[in-house]
């Protein structure tokens, strides 16, 4: 049985709750915190889609100690996460997230409880990230996971205290709206962001109140990198992101694919010290720019076909563009240095 407790978000889509909670049935865990939000007005489905979902939900039968934070109306994505994970760590000092759409694999729940174990009291550590996001295993070495200024919330898992810093500096409480709130002004340290086009990123995500493009996870990497905090990115994928269909709250993608959930190998390897992965970490914001950066935006608003969409993604997701792209990357990180 897995005793750190696991926190489930979840919607209007039965389905894929359903399979999610397969996942975390298989790791059984002692604590669950089920958090669902409600209902929109405008979407006369809702209702029935809500209620479906929270059956769903019921059908914890192994032994566990459940708690419940269901939205009577809707919250929206943003206030429904956060809002939820501040009502999970305000219980417990640790959580893995999943979100409805994030199926883990079954190494995933033993290597997030290892490291949220080893990682607990260092500091430095914030985020242990469960996705890959295909970042190529060759640039991990013999370790089992790297250090990167962010990393996925495709399934992930952190402390009370990293989160509680967090809103602390970021007290965004959604009463009058889900526009960004700081305390403290986000500016990621010198040194984490190793391409031009992450900085640029994260230096819009910063000053936006666009919360579809930028949402929550965008503000809790922010605050991670301005406190000059680290995640944990694996060498494989272990939660693979089903949640692509026309029921997408900000990811619609019809026929897309993410990296399927493998296996990372037990013992776990660890990296010798808690450092910066340079090569890692431009992998990441590699990845990034594909799928968040500019063009991509422009992209998304141009092509409004899904069979041209499907096309546009296949392309600039091939082996050639890829290697382009970080051939491009490094050769203008050489020239800045020269």
């Amino acid at each position: 049985m897995l005793t750190t407790p696991v926190a489930l978000i979840a919607f209007n889509r039965p389905q894929l709750t359903e399979q999610t909670l397969a996942a975390i049935r298989s790791a059984r865990p002692a604590q669950l915190f089920l958090v669902a939000d409600g209902p929109r007005p405008t979407h006369p489905d809702d209702a029935e889609r809500c209620a479906a979902t929270r059956a769903v939900l019921e059908q914890v039968d192994w032994p566990c100690e459940v708690h419940r934070r269901y939205a009577d109306a809707n919250l929206g994505l943003e206030a429904n996460v956060e809002l939820g994970l501040d009502w999970v760590f305000a219980q417990v000092d640790r959580a893995i997230v999943l979100e409805d759409d994030c199926q883990a694999g079954p190494d995933f729940f033993r290597y997030a409880d290892e490291l949220l174990e080893r990682y607990r009291d260092d500091e430095r550590v914030w985020q242990v990230s469960g996705s890959g996001l295909g970042v190529p295993r060759r640039l991990f070495g013999d370790d089992s996971y790297a250090f990167t200024a962010w990393a996925s919330v495709w399934g992930w898992a952190t402390w009370a205290d990293r989160w509680q810093r967090h809103r602390t500096v970021f007290p965004r409480d959604h009463v009058a709206g889900d526009a960004p709130v700081r305390t403290v002004p986000a500016a990621p340290r010198e040194g984490l962001l190793v391409t031009r086009s992450g900085q640029q990123h994260f230096a819009e995500a910063a000053a936006s109140s666009d919360t579809v493009t930028h949402g929550w996870d965008k503000h809790w990497w922010l605050t991670m990198m301005t406190l000059g905090g680290l995640a944990i990115s694996p060498a494989v994928n272990m939660v693979e992101n089903v949640g692509w269909g026309e029921d997408a709250t900000h990811g619609v993608a019809p026929g897309k694919r993410d990296h399927a959930a493998a296996s990372i190998g037990f013992p776990l390897h660890h990296p010798a010290q808690v450092a910066l992965s340079t090569d890692v970490e431009r992998e990441l914001e590699l990845v990034l720019s594909r799928v968040g950066g500019r063009a991509a935006t422009i992209a998304r608003q141009v092509l409004r076909s899904p069979r041209l969409r499907h096309a546009a993604r296949t392309a600039v997701n091939s082996k050639a563009a890829t290697a382009t792209h970080r051939f491009l990357t490094q050769l203008g990180e050489r020239g800045r240095r020269a």
